[in-house]
């Protein structure tokens, strides 16, 4: 359930500012524009997106045990587990420190070389930082999937492996939407209770 509510509640928060988003390496007065007019939205969304980020804790908690009880061993649950620590860590100071911005904006005391000093640092721990634990998290689970023939179907398990490969690159601005569809379906799942091991039937 935590999965699903961690997606869900995320592309929400996301759904109330991000489409209006300036790109990286906007100016100082389009991001001054930005800020002040979305302070409200950035706000809100932020603090929604700050829930989901303790969903995400308490998913990789039980995907954890899931893995475990998949591979027998730990180590490829830790990694799942360490890096979604790793992307709620960098997400956290992302949400932040996008807020902050929007606050000082609201307050009209954000200026130019502020908006973009906070703008750029927030982007890349959204983004560059973040996607490196979620490529871990996606990485490890694929992998796990493809040993186990559980947890997700095949073809699932391969897309998984694929953005783990493209998050940890440049690349990873592009591979984070399609990574809380994962995270998604992997919720799903774990809620159905069709990725879950079932102990073999005694002779």
């Amino acid at each position: 359930m935590s999965g699903v509510g961690t997606a869900v509640l995320f592309l929400v928060a996301n759904a109330l500012w991000a489409l209006e988003q300036p790109g990286p390496g906007a100016s100082g007065p389009r991001l001054l524009h930005f800020y002040g007019d979305l302070s409200g939205r950035i706000v809100a969304g932020a603090l929604l997106s700050l829930i989901s980020i303790a969903m995400l804790v308490v998913f990789a908690s039980a995907l954890r045990s899931v893995l475990i009880e998949l591979e027998g061993d730990e180590l490829l649950a830790s990694i799942a587990f360490g890096g979604t620590l790793l992307a709620a860590a960098t997400g956290l100071g992302a949400e932040t420190i996008n807020m902050a911005a929007a606050l000082r904006a609201g307050d009209g005391g954000l200026t130019t070389s502020l908006a973009q000093a906070l703008f750029d640092t927030s982007y890349v721990l959204g983004y560059n930082a973040a996607g490196i634990g979620i490529g871990l998290l996606a990485l490890a689970t694929g992998t796990a999937a493809l040993r186990a023939r559980m947890l997700l179907p095949r073809w699932l398990a391969i897309v998984a492996l694929v953005l783990g490969v493209t998050l940890l690159t440049p690349l990873s601005r592009y591979a984070l939407g399609p990574s809380l569809l994962l995270l998604l379906a992997m919720g799903v799942l774990l809620l159905r209770g069709s990725a879950l091991p079932t102990a073999a039937p005694k002779a």
